[in-house]
């Protein structure tokens, strides 16, 4: 690793497992700023939008600066940060308002819907406001409801989005959007029955629903009856994600798991129990192995994860190839080794052979877009 790369992950990673109101880690970050050239802060900024974190880096820009540890940084960076703060809580509050109005409606109706990622996250966990961005509201929702779903959100003036992917069975719609009175803006709501995989990986697991909604319990949104995933659930559905969605190739996911950290004790043997019961323990292991190395840049949390990495030849070639000190820099569509085995990566023998199987494929299109 050349020390541009070197010095910018420093400071990325640093960021990431940052605890607000610590002065030892505002010093640390503050000291690791000094020394940042022009270069390494052109890298950080790429890196920083590419994984979502240009609003938590202006929050702990503020943090620092209010202990007495104000980074070391240009104005220009800092004006930058700011105005994509200030962008992404403008779109989070339209989101937000949207958000109350389906839970209203579909509570009225009876409707059972868990929130996912970013505005669930965010509202329930992060404990600086317009830290975490998102683009759009998640919902997972029975399946059973989707007729039920879909009368609630049109009669509450939600319109189907034309040209969007369609995931979901009729009456219903993958996509909704809400129109904003005498302006273009408007919000996006995205239905799961299920998680949005690639089709490859529900063979590849044994995920179910029926699982999540079994522990998943009420949750009061600002006076709104919601529901939520157990905190075990979360964890495993939030590295799934970065997993098969992202390839580890998200830093701001695994922010999320720092700022529930922070929150809560996560029951690590029960989040393995159910990985093992849903086969995808070739998926979540990687992902708590990257953790536990970002944990080693934090003074506030400590490292009690004991994580039962599967022996098999391909993941030990793929975690080769997956090194904390590389996040940063790590692209999600890059036609890259590691990205190549993790294609070869399942639970079961049966299923590494069929990804091995059908590697020349995964090639030739990998060649045109990975």
């Amino acid at each position: 690793m050349n020390d541009v790369k070197k010095r910018a992950s420093h400071f990325i990673l640093s960021a990431v497992v940052y605890a607000f109101g610590c002065e030892e880690e505002a010093s640390r970050l503050s000291s690791i700023s000094q020394i940042l050239t022009q270069s390494d802060l052109k890298r950080v900024i790429g890196n920083a939008e590419y994984h979502k974190l240009e609003p938590l880096l202006h929050c702990i820009c503020e943090d620092c600066m209010k202990l007495g540890y104000p980074l070391h940084i240009p104005d220009s960076f800092l004006d930058h940060l700011s105005a994509v703060y200030d962008r992404e809580l403008a779109r989070s509050a339209i989101i937000l308002h949207g958000a109350r109005k389906a839970f209203s409606a579909l509570e009225h109706a009876g409707v059972r819907v868990v929130p996912l990622k970013g505005v669930y996250l965010s509202s329930r966990f992060y404990e600086m406001e317009g830290a975490r961005s998102f683009r759009d509201l998640d919902l997972l929702v029975e399946r059973d409801a989707l007729p039920a779903l879909n009368e609630a959100l049109l009669g509450s003036g939600f319109l189907p989005h034309p040209g969007r992917p369609s995931f979901v069975p009729a009456p219903a719609y993958t996509v909704y959007f809400l129109p904003m009175e005498n302006s273009d803006l408007n919000m996006e709501i995205d239905i799961h029955v299920g998680l949005h995989w690639p089709q490859e990986y529900f063979r590849r697991t044994s995920l179910r629903p029926e699982d999540l909604w079994s522990e998943a319990c009420p949750y009061n949104y600002e006076g709104t009856v919601t529901w939520s995933m157990s905190l075990e659930h979360l964890v495993i559905t939030t590295l799934l994600d970065v997993a098969i969605n992202h390839r580890y190739a998200l830093l701001i996911k695994f922010r999320d798991i720092v700022e529930i950290m922070h929150k809560m004790d996560i029951d690590w043997a029960s989040v393995i129990e159910w990985c093992q019961t849903w086969k995808v323990v070739s998926f979540v292991s990687p992902g708590l192995s990257l953790l536990k190395g970002l944990l080693a840049y934090s003074t506030d949390l400590t490292d009690n994860l004991s994580i039962p990495v599967p022996t098999y030849l391909l993941l030990k070639l793929f975690s080769r190839e997956l090194a904390v000190e590389d996040l940063p820099d790590r692209r999600a569509r890059a036609f890259s080794p590691s990205n190549l085995l993790f294609f070869l990566l399942a639970d079961t023998f049966r299923e590494r052979a069929r990804g091995l199987i059908h590697m020349p494929g995964h090639i030739l299109r990998g060649r045109r877009r990975f």
